[in-house]
């Protein structure tokens, strides 16, 4: 393939074969590319932590509660959708500059690929839960203070999320360590 090759693994059979040398050239612009992939769900998962440890109890009594909690929410969303977006460019990037494989036997016959491809679903029933989560149940929960059955819902999209978001940074670290 024309390099060398000191230290050779195998991933998974059938056999994919890597070196330190394949994983790319580690330039700046893969490092770049890891660190904000990694302040991207540092931000999203931080901000799904805040609102129920640390807003929701400080304004549990608050005359303007709702108001709060909106204004909170709106702005959460609109700096998360973004930093989603940049979750999944940098997701691309850096199996780009890793020089992996968008093939179907990638996919399908490594334990890399298949951890990867995992990660891609999380991804979309994120976006699809949070969607969900954002537009509909939470705008109504906070709409009708005393439908406790949509404040239930908001309530269990909302961890339900933070749950698929640590389960895709757990895969994150595995995939970082070779799979």
């Amino acid at each position: 393939m024309g390099f060398t090759c000191s230290s050779l693994f195998i991933i998974e059979e059938p056999a994919v074969f890597l070196c330190s040398s394949i994983f790319v050239h580690m330039t700046s612009w893969y490092y770049i590319s890891v660190w904000l992939h990694i302040v991207g769900a540092s931000f999203w998962i931080g901000g799904m932590l805040f609102l129920p440890f640390v807003l929701l109890p400080g304004i549990k009594n608050h005359p303007d509660r709702k108001n709060l909690l909106m204004a909170t929410g709106l702005k959460f969303r609109f700096y998360g959708y973004i930093v989603l977006a940049m979750l999944f460019i940098t997701g691309l990037l850096n199996i780009y500059f890793r020089g992996l494989s968008f093939s179907f036997n990638f996919f399908i016959r490594t334990r890399y690929g298949q951890l990867v491809e995992l990660k891609i679903i999380l991804f979309v029933l994120m976006i699809t839960i949070s969607l969900l989560h954002d537009l509909i149940v939470g705008r109504k929960a906070i709409e009708q203070t005393e439908n406790q059955n949509i404040k239930l819902i908001a309530s269990w999209t909302g961890r339900l999320l933070l749950l698929i978001a640590l389960i895709m940074a757990y895969i994150g670290v595995v995939i970082s360590r070779g799979g």
